[in-house]
């Protein structure tokens, strides 16, 4: 059986993060498809990286993922954005499926926070598993809807998921 583990990303690997962000795999189902230059990634990293909380999700000590999660406040809330960048060109399910539950463990001990989690609506594996992992669909009635969609800039083909920890 394969060994997972996690490991705390920090400034040593600027540029490795950028080649996994650069990733085809990522930029399919990323709402920025384009191939990010290291100036703009230089410039988000110095001044937005520090309100992400990342780790590496490692399998037989190899990175195969990077967990993210984005903590702001909203009105009186406090919300965390959620998403994983694949650090391989190709992936499979069980890697998936097992990094998704390393990450929700991870959010789980989040207490007294919204999580919101995106998916292109043409990703037909995660569009069948957000369910399995607590999350419900963020619908236009809901409170939160407009308010989230402008703040992390979601464009309509992505369907949101949250749910409260």
């Amino acid at each position: 059986m394969s060994k997972f583990s996690t490991l705390q990303v920090d400034d040593t690997i600027i540029n490795k993060y950028l080649f996994y962000k650069n990733l085809y795999i990522n930029r399919k189902y990323s709402s920025k498809k384009k191939t990010i230059k290291k100036i703009d990634h230089y410039q988000w990293w110095l001044l937005k990286q520090k309100q992400r909380k990342s780790f590496f999700i490692l399998k037989e000590e190899k990175p195969i993922f990077i967990s993210t999660s984005d903590h702001f406040k909203f009105k009186n809330y406090r919300f965390i954005y959620s998403g994983l960048i694949s650090c391989l060109p190709e992936t499979n399910l069980f890697d998936l499926l097992k990094a998704i539950k390393i990450q929700n463990n991870y959010l789980d001990a989040q207490k007294n926070k919204y999580c919101f989690i995106s998916i292109d609506i043409d990703n037909k594996v995660l569009m069948h598993h957000w369910k399995y992992f607590g999350y419900s669909p963020l619908t236009n009635k809901n409170a939160f809807y407009n308010g989230i969609k402008k703040i992390l800039s979601i464009s309509n083909n992505y369907d949101i998921f949250y749910k409260k920890i």
